[in-house]
């Protein structure tokens, strides 16, 4: 028999589908990493560093606010000046999570000192979230590290993070970019002076249906708890205070995350061992009228988001400070 036309052997094809999954596998990783260094150099707000010691120098800020956007609406700078004479910057912002808060930190203590006490508002999904790439590429490095063999296809994994990059460059070729990408980067001045929204009408469910979904609680340690507890380690070495904080909620969302014990748990294991680290749960009925509408701009049964409109930020904000002041107490 000719050898051109012998069958080949179960050892060569084992060989060839072995080869080409090697071939396939880096390829996957290989065009993975250049589409995550589009995405830094894309983002990358060069001017960032600068605006930020211009906008910080001369403050002398003893108050970090961390947080995602129920923070964001929740927790307002305005309140502790006027209420506690005291100087609060706020980084709390939507794609905000542990990962972010940390490195945030870390680049806070260097650039502006570091501050007498950490207000951090700790969500329900706050386990389940990844921080945007698009605030992590303010610092020096990708802080996503490569790992070679943690999934089989990295394209895969992060397929809805390379559709909203894909999406975002679009949006910068039709000439919407500063809307949609780096106007919240760009203006982190806006971001202290917010003091809330008015409710619209028709964004919250007033009426208890018959029947809606529950949210389950995604325990720690989730996509970035490990980062959160480094956060921790590092605040109780600089002898900060690390005040957790529960946001209220309209009533329907306080109904529908119902596993709200197990997160609060979760938050006690990880501040036991640091005395410096406190929870305060403001999400209750005894604390604050969750039922209140008005003091709400969205939530509801079967909606596990749900944020603090204008006035409810300012009751909440009276609420707040007088729990957290003796935190500032001297030592």
């Amino acid at each position: 028999m000719n050898s051109s036309t012998r069958p080949s052997s179960p050892r060569r094809i084992v060989a060839a589908v072995i080869e080409l999954i090697v071939v396939l596998f880096l390829m996957d990783r290989g065009l993975y990493r250049l589409i995550v260094a589009a995405e830094n150099s894309f983002y990358r707000d060069p001017g960032y560093v600068a605006r930020f010691k211009k906008y910080t120098k001369g403050t002398a800020y003893d108050t970090l606010i961390l947080g995602t956007s129920r923070t964001f609406e929740a927790v307002h700078p305005f309140y502790f000046e006027k209420l506690l004479q005291r100087e609060a910057y706020k980084e709390a912002y939507l794609g905000r999570s542990p990962l972010y808060d940390y490195h945030f930190y870390r680049f806070f203590k260097r650039v502006v000192g570091k501050p007498k006490v950490v207000v951090y508002g700790a969500d329900y999904f706050m386990f389940s979230l990844n921080s945007d790439k698009r605030w992590l590429t303010k610092f020096e490095k990708d802080r996503r590290p490569l790992r070679l063999f943690e999934d089989p296809s990295s394209l895969l994994k992060n397929k809805k993070e390379i559709e909203d990059f894909l999406n975002d460059l679009r949006a910068a070729l039709e000439g919407n970019i500063e809307r949609r990408v780096m106007r919240p980067n760009r203006d982190f001045p806006g971001i202290q002076t917010h003091i809330g929204r008015e409710p619209v009408p028709g964004r919250i469910v007033t009426a208890r249906p018959e029947k809606f979904s529950l949210a389950s609680y995604h325990p720690y340690p989730g996509m970035e708890g490990p980062y959160l507890m480094e956060l921790m380690k590092e605040l109780a070495e600089d002898d900060v205070q690390l005040i957790f904080i529960t946001i209220p909620e309209y009533f329907g969302t306080y109904e529908t995350n119902f596993e709200r014990q197990k997160f609060l748990r979760d938050i006690s294991r990880l501040i036991k061992g640091y005395p410096n680290a406190h929870l305060y749960d403001f999400n209750r009925p005894d604390v604050f009228p969750l039922d209140k509408a008005e003091y709400f701009i969205n939530g509801g049964w079967g909606r596990t988001n749900s944020h603090l409109s204008k006035k409810g930020a300012e009751a909440f904000g009276r609420i707040l400070l007088e729990k957290i002041a003796p935190h500032y107490a001297p030592n």
